[in-house]
This record gives C-alpha cells, sequence and structure tokens, in this order.
C-alpha cells in the first residue's frame, strides 16, 4: 500500500501514482476507468483491461444464449418464428 495526497491542478482533483505502477500499465497517457465502491475507496482500472473484460463477458453470454439471439435476429429480420410455432 502506497500513501499519496490528493493535490488540486487547475478545476481538477489528482492523485500522482508512484512509478513504480507503470509496470502494472498505468503509464503516462494511460486511460483509467475509475469507479467509487461501496466501502468508499476508488477502483481504478486500465481502460484496455475494461473493454478485455467487457468482450470477454460479451462471448460468454452470446455463447450461454446463442438460440435466444439467433431467434430474435430473425425476428427482428422478419423471418417466421422457429420450433414449429
Amino acid at each position: 500500500m502506497k500513501i499519496v495526497k490528493i493535490r488540486r491542478v487547475g478545476n481538477s482533483n489528482v492523485i500522482t501514482l508512484p512509478r513504480e505502477f507503470e509496470a502494472l500499465g498505468f503509464t503516462p497517457g494511460t486511460e483509467v476507468a475509475i469507479d467509487y465502491t461501496a466501502d468508499g475507496g476508488l477502483h481504478i482500472l486500465p481502460i484496455n483491461k475494461v473493454k478485455q473484460n467487457f468482450d470477454d463477458i460479451v462471448r460468454r453470454v452470446v455463447a450461454e444464449d446463442r438460440e435466444a439471439l439467433d431467434l430474435l435476429a430473425a425476428y427482428d429480420r422478419g423471418e417466421p418464428r422457429g420450433h414449429g410455432k
């Protein structure tokens, strides 16, 4: 755990990250997502990790619900409903 101070720069509050966090992907110019946690903290993730997590979830949902998604796509195209209905 590192202790750092929140500083004001212009109209923003800034938290400086020690350089050792660069090895974890927190390099200058890296976009991050910040979320407030229920316990009063902040959760910071590099955007590339957020996108990767999102893509993984989408792939899993599509794989699990392929039949329902195919039925919805057919409905959107105006095709007759499947399964003899």
